[in-house]
């Protein structure tokens, strides 16, 4: 149990940057790119995985765990994680470009109450207050 601190390190590392970018959310091309990245370096891994499977196996080892099936799987959820923040910042933003939207849409189409009364009249005919 003692040989497992690194993989734990490496682990809560990688859940803790994944909170703070759900904490701290930036939009620039940086991060775009550094998404992007990532995205690579795990398929990259995945790749690696596939093709050499006794290397990782190695890797594994010296990261304290198990096997390499188990670090593959550590990265995967890591990289779901991750792709669960993004979608959900995502989201958030969009449901405020939306609601954004509608608040304008509402302004520009509000008519004037004398406006409105002006329209009533029109459809039906002036109003006679004396009764019938």
């Amino acid at each position: 149990m003692g040989g497992y601190w690194l993989i734990r390190a490496l682990l809560l590392l990688g859940l803790a940057s994944i909170a703070w970018t759900l904490l701290h959310p930036t939009r620039s091309a940086n991060h775009l790119a550094l998404r992007r990245l990532t995205t690579m370096l795990v398929i990259a891994f995945a790749m690696f995985a596939v093709l050499f499977p006794t290397m990782l196996n190695r890797i594994a080892s010296h990261l304290g765990v198990e096997r390499g099936v188990n670090l593959l799987l550590y990265v995967l959820v890591l990289a779901f994680f991750a792709q669960m923040a993004t979608a959900y910042r995502r989201d958030m933003d969009t449901e405020k470009r939306v609601t954004l939207l509608a608040r304008t849409v509402a302004l520009d189409t509000v008519k004037r109450p004398d406006e409105v009364i002006r329209t009533a009249d029109a459809e039906t005919g002036p109003t006679d207050d004396r009764g019938a």
